[in-house]
């Protein structure tokens, strides 16, 4: 009676540590799923920024581009009104609440089971 009581007790232990290990792993796992989230997305920042920032040089070469227009004879002008246009069609929208809005937050890339509330 007593080696089935010191077993149970025993099993029961092995079973209280097999959980408690589990748990240890599972934040252990859960930190580094936040971790990568944040790295992931600072670097999707830094590569929006960078990507907001070449799209504001083209905006500079267009409105360059338009204000050398006003010297040109009609003609030339006009076509070149339409190339500029097409042009500017094609490189799509620069403005930066179109790049910020593509951008996951750490939080949208993963959520913590732990986390504080």
């Amino acid at each position: 009676m007593k080696l089935m009581i010191a077993e149970d007790a025993a099993e029961a232990r092995r079973k209280r540590e097999r959980a408690e290990e589990w748990e240890r792993y599972e934040r252990r796992e859960d930190a580094r799923k936040v971790a990568q989230a944040l790295s992931d997305s600072r670097q999707q920042l830094a590569e929006t920024i960078e990507k907001w920032a070449k799209a504001m040089a083209v905006e500079r070469f267009f409105a360059d581009a338009e204000e050398r227009l006003n010297n040109l004879d009609n003609e030339r002008r006009q076509r070149l009104e339409e190339r500029l246009e097409l042009a500017r069609a094609m490189m799509g929208s620069i403005d930066p609440m179109d790049f910020i809005e593509n951008w996951q937050a750490p939080d949208e890339r993963y959520r913590s089971k732990y986390r504080e509330v």
